[in-house]
């Protein structure tokens, strides 16, 4: 049986002068003109030399492949958003929680708003990065993302696991709206469910409902939807049985 080989994404080598910081500047903005005006189908090594003005050898010389030069774009992205994130975090320090998870999600789908066939790439094409790699990379993010949780979530037991929820939820909804459901996310619904969706899950805690509210809660205090006074609104309000 046959083995995929995955392709290397990494760069084979970092600029160091003008010359090679123009030229890898060159390609990536090829790379992004492309994908944005033609799609990737269209995307080629030969076709990303000849748009950014270089010989394919000059390419060859800094990436191994086209997926290599998606990654770049990808990292650049990701590093924008890690820090568009943490000052959003830092300027909503004293805000309730629903104001900062909207401007959190807000600033997020925003960003993904431009060049959707980027976003497309990077979510169909390129293996994603782990919750555990991110918070690797981006320690000071997560120090805060980590401050926010604690403060909006008195009591609860474990906001390492309500942060992974967090992300990881914000993440695959974005993400995937980008492909099958781009018109609400343009629109704007998928920002209010998925903002309804996370004050829900973390109102929780502060309500005494929360999964991880105490180690020793009974069932009924462990599961939102096992409370009496939920089961009694979901009756009254909720169309669902």
């Amino acid at each position: 049986m046959a083995v995929t080989r995955r392709p290397k994404l990494s760069p084979r080598k970092l600029p160091r002068q003008d010359r090679s910081h123009a030229t890898v500047e060159a390609l990536l903005q090829a790379t992004t003109d492309i994908l944005v005006r033609q799609g990737a189908g269209r995307l080629t090594t030969n076709r990303i030399a000849e748009r950014a003005g270089v010989n394919i050898a000059s390419l060859y010389q800094y990436f191994p492949s086209k997926h290599a030069i998606i990654a770049e774009l990808r990292r650049r992205h990701g590093a924008e958003q890690r820090a568009a994130v943490r000052n959003v975090l830092i300027e909503h320090r004293g805000d309730d929680l629903e104001t900062t998870l909207r401007a959190l999600v807000s600033m997020g789908v925003a960003a993904h708003a431009v060049n959707p066939e980027l976003q497309r790439v990077f979510a169909e094409d390129l293996p994603q990065l782990g919750y555990a790699e991110v918070a690797t990379i981006d320690a000071p993010l997560f120090a805060e993302f980590r401050e926010f949780v604690t403060r909006s979530t008195a009591g609860i037991a474990d906001p390492e696991l309500a942060m992974w929820m967090v992300a990881t939820v914000a993440n695959a909804v974005i993400h995937r709206a980008v492909v099958e459901r781009p018109e609400d996310l343009s629109q704007g619904s998928i920002r209010d469910e998925l903002v309804a969706l996370l004050v829900r899950y973390l109102n929780g805690f502060r309500q005494g409902a929360g999964h991880f509210v105490t180690k020793g809660a009974s069932p009924d205090r462990r599961c939102p939807m096992n409370s009496p006074g939920v089961s009694a609104r979901r009756s009254r309000k909720s169309p669902i049985k």
